[in-house]
């Protein structure tokens, strides 16, 4: 009981104090503009809960995860170049089924472009497809928008690990 009191509390919470969900599309390149470049994840070999993620200096939002500051680490004002080439030797280095990026815009509530977030690409064989992450960004108070980054759950199934912390131990 005191379980399910707990999530329904964290739900009200969240659902409460949150803004709009941001819409995420498809992003032929990277405009050429300075960013903070924020790289999460790579904590081990093989972390497929790692990406980058631009945030455009001086926009009207920040980009932060929703994890612990130990999860991530940010790289102020970098070129777009620049932000390209620290996310691609930070992804490529994690793990060894890497085989590119792709690239995604983050679009604020207004549809302007508030960053961008580069996702890595793994040998589809190994995991069951390229792209195993899922992203969600929603505004969460002014001027700051919370990035929720997680691997995908048929590849947590895959794996046989899976996200335990709402399943009960059997």
């Amino acid at each position: 009981m005191k379980t399910f009191a707990l999530l329904v509390s964290m739900f009200l919470l969240f659902a409460c104090a949150a803004g709009p969900v941001l819409t995420v599309q498809s992003a032929r390149g990277i405009e050429e503009q300075r960013y903070d470049v924020i790289l999460f994840g790579g904590r081990y070999s093989e972390d497929l809960r790692s990406m980058a993620i631009f945030v455009i200096r001086g926009g009207p939002y920040r980009i932060l995860p929703y994890a612990p500051k130990f999860d991530y680490k940010i790289v102020k004002d970098l070129s777009a170049p620049q932000a390209l080439a620290t996310a691609t030797r930070f992804l490529a280095g994690i793990n060894p089924n890497y085989i590119g990026t792709t690239k995604n815009l983050i679009l604020g509530p207004d549809g302007r472009p508030i960053g961008y977030e580069i996702r890595p690409l793994y040998q589809p064989f190994v995991y069951g497809f390229s792209d195993v992450l899922e992203t969600s960004y929603r505004v969460w108070g002014k001027g700051v928008v919370r990035a929720w980054i997680d691997v995908a759950p048929a590849v947590n199934r895959l794996e046989g690990g899976g996200n335990r912390l709402f399943e009960r131990e059997r």
